[in-house]
């Protein structure tokens, strides 16, 4: 009998268990909304504690604030250069006030050291030339991050070319553009087909084309190609014969453009070896005249 009662009051659970798991109760959206309030404050106040910074850090910083404030198109200039290098602003600003504080405090520092050495030293120049090394340090920073970055856009301008080629190729066998553009990304590698094969493939999540996609990353990049394509596609409203006409027209103008640029290099590496060589033959001559040259002056005197 008692097993029996065991048994009924098991199956009676287990009823209101699949009963409760069929048609759950309706959630409790105050405590829920209560729950989420608290936890955002937590988040809030962990984001707003002062970590430990550095005292360089502290005035990269400042630095950073400070230009923010009264240069802001200096950041928004160099913006697309460290972007497209891969760089944060804030690692390299940190780098490059390293550089301003060793080349512009060095001199001082090395003068003074050498005055308590004994030497009779003027500090008056320690200053002056920190100044001079500290803007030659600023100055040389910016310059090499510029020629960087306008390394990489050469290469990306150059795969671009490359790509506009594969997109052309695809859509004159038959394929409407919306296939040919991820495909033809799919093909290469590096870098910029990388960067334009993300592009492509998050814009439909984000909501737009994939020439809009294309074009925000030549503004971020600071690539006119990217921009002045996404323009003339645009311009086409996305008429099918207009597109594949336009796509067609800007790779025949890239690949001339890809192919006057290799020519010109061509024809300055050849200069620079004729160059060479004519140095090489002037070196020569006179290494080998040289001597009886001089066998003639000494007889003559």
């Amino acid at each position: 009998m008692t097993l029996v009662v065991l048994l009924g009051v098991a199956l009676a659970l287990g009823l209101l268990q699949l009963r409760h798991m069929a048609f759950p109760p309706s959630p409790d959206l105050v405590a829920e909304i209560e729950q989420w309030r608290h936890s955002r404050e937590v988040a809030t106040r962990r984001a707003g504690t002062d970590e430990p910074i550095s005292p360089l850090g502290r005035i990269t910083r400042w630095v950073a604030e400070t230009l923010r404030a009264n240069r802001p198109e200096f950041l928004d200039n160099i913006a697309p250069d460290l972007a497209i290098t891969g760089r944060d602003l804030q690692a390299w600003l940190s780098k490059v006030t390293a550089l301003t504080l060793a080349f512009g405090l060095g001199p001082t520092l090395i003068m003074l050291g050498r005055r308590l050495g004994g030497n009779d030293v003027s500090l008056q120049w320690g200053p002056v030339l920190g100044v001079v090394l500290a803007a030659a340090a600023v100055l040389l920073s910016v310059r090499d991050l510029r020629t960087e970055a306008n390394k990489r856009r050469e290469e990306f301008t150059r795969a671009l070319s490359i790509y506009m080629d594969l997109v052309a190729m695809s859509m004159e066998a038959g394929q409407g553009h919306a296939q040919a553009l991820p495909a033809a990304a799919q093909i290469g590698t590096g870098q910029a087909f990388g960067e334009m094969r993300t592009s492509i493939e998050l814009a439909p999540s984000k909501g737009i084309s994939a020439w809009e996609a294309l074009g925000q990353l030549g503004e971020r990049y600071r690539i006119p190609e990217l921009v002045s394509l996404r323009s003339s596609i645009e311009l086409a409203q996305d008429d099918g014969a207009r597109v594949k006409a336009s796509l067609i027209a800007r790779a025949d103008t890239m690949r001339s453009t890809r192919l006057a640029a290799a020519v010109e290099r061509a024809n300055n590496a050849t200069q620079s070896m004729r160059q060479l060589t004519l140095v090489a033959a002037m070196l020569a001559a006179i290494y080998i005249c040289g001597p009886y040259i001089l066998a003639l002056r000494g007889a003559a005197g």
